[in-house]
């Protein structure tokens, strides 16, 4: 599907990711509404362009999901493409993690998600055209300490992307899951921070703006084969070998052994 000209909405753009994808898209013709809770981030990410609408709000808000389909909606009453960034993660054994933290992981990167799809599902199969990018993980892949938990919202949005895949093959939307591996960017920092509003950016990793251009040959090429799961950068692919037998009980070893560790560090 061409970009330019188009209506998208990318959740969490305040940074990483979503700053990343919205400007891509904005630069290719596109007008981005561009949601995050972080106001000032927000602001500046507007300033860039004209063609960037600044939404405030919190996907875990019903009332704020709405808000933001409807600022896409008031552009030119359709929504075209949809980016469901927005994701927390959190570490630790599972038996040390908080009901409320498993419970924000599931809302933020699972059922948040499938809210906003479902809630711009009508319009794009009334104008027969549309476009799910849906943010993933390598760790949706292969599972193991201390970010079991957060991996689990990762295969959820694994199953989720392929099953809307293929209810609409054919019916003019495409969806796409794209499987970064670990990025520059304050995700994992604030993953184990105390204070998710005073976190730096982690200066090594895949960088944020190729996660943006795999974003885009979804979106351009998302009707072609191989481009319905697209891994950052495509080596990590081979992770999806994690469910073959004799790499699972290696990975099995790995994951004792990264267990321990784990156990040691929080003693």
């Amino acid at each position: 599907m061409r970009i330019a000209g188009r209506t998208a909405i990318v959740t969490g753009a305040s940074s990483g990711i979503g700053r990343s994808t919205a400007l891509l898209l904005a630069r290719r013709g596109a007008t981005v509404v561009a949601g995050g809770r972080n106001e000032e981030r927000l602001a500046n990410l507007a300033a860039t362009s004209e063609r960037i609408v600044p939404v405030i709000g919190d996907v875990c808000s019903a009332a704020d999901r709405a808000a933001l389909v409807e600022a896409a909606l008031a552009v030119d009453g359709t929504v075209d493409i949809l980016v469901n960034n927005a994701g927390v993660g959190r570490t630790g054994r599972i038996e040390a993690l908080p009901e409320a933290d498993v419970r924000a992981l599931f809302e933020t990167n699972v059922l948040s998600l499938i809210d906003l799809t479902q809630r711009v599902l009508p319009v794009m199969q009334e104008h027969r055209r549309g476009h799910v990018s849906n943010i993933a993980s390598v760790m949706g892949f292969v599972s193991g300490p201390p970010l079991s938990v957060y991996a689990s919202t990762k295969w959820a949005v694994q199953g989720f992307s392929d099953g809307l895949r293929r209810e609409h093959l054919g019916g003019g939307i495409t969806v796409s899951c794209i499987n970064p591996g670990p990025t520059g960017s304050r995700f994992l920092t604030r993953a184990i921070a105390a204070d998710a509003n005073e976190v730096p950016s982690v200066p090594s990793g895949i960088p944020a703006w190729l996660v943006a251009f795999a974003v885009e040959r979804g979106i351009r090429f998302g009707r072609l084969p191989g481009f319905g799961q697209i891994t950052v950068p495509r080596a990590l692919g081979l992770l999806r070998l994690a469910e073959v037998p004799g790499v699972r009980a290696g990975l099995d070893l790995v994951g004792g052994a990264s267990s321990g560790l784990v156990r040691k560090l929080g003693a």
